[in-house]
């Protein structure tokens, strides 16, 4: 897929780009969540990097359960500043990844315990739960 000399994209190409439907992206710019950089004559819708980088935002904050409102709150804010948001989102995976690394111990302890008889530490049974 290819962008024009002008680096923008339809919309058809960024929900190609980024898996987000069509309608999802006609629905955002209608709640005012993504506006497109441009519309051309035809109504069609046109975007540039910047919105590229916001519906990336978006999708980061969407994984992390938020709801469109609160997504539209955060990002509408005058102070809102995407390399922050991007090291918390950054900050809160790492979190999420360690904690799903020891639930997977957990599990593999406990099945080696269930079909090896292999002992287990009563501290071990609930590691990884919050």
């Amino acid at each position: 897929m290819s962008a024009n000399s002008r680096n923008t994209y339809t919309v058809k190409q960024v929900a190609e780009l980024s898996g987000v439907s069509v309608r999802a992206l006609h629905f955002y710019d209608e709640i005012g969540l993504l506006k497109p950089a441009s519309y051309g004559e035809n109504g069609y819708r046109y975007y540039e990097k910047e919105q590229l980088l916001s519906l990336q935002q978006i999708l980061f904050y969407r994984e992390l359960g938020f709801e469109l409102a609160m997504i539209q709150k955060i990002m509408g804010d005058p102070k809102f500043d995407k390399a922050a948001a991007l090291r918390s989102h950054r900050d809160h995976l790492t979190k999420e990844t360690q904690r799903t690394t020891d639930l997977i111990s957990t599990i593999d302890k406990t099945l080696a315990h269930l079909e090896k008889e292999i002992p287990m530490k009563d501290n071990e049974i609930y590691k990884g739960f919050d």
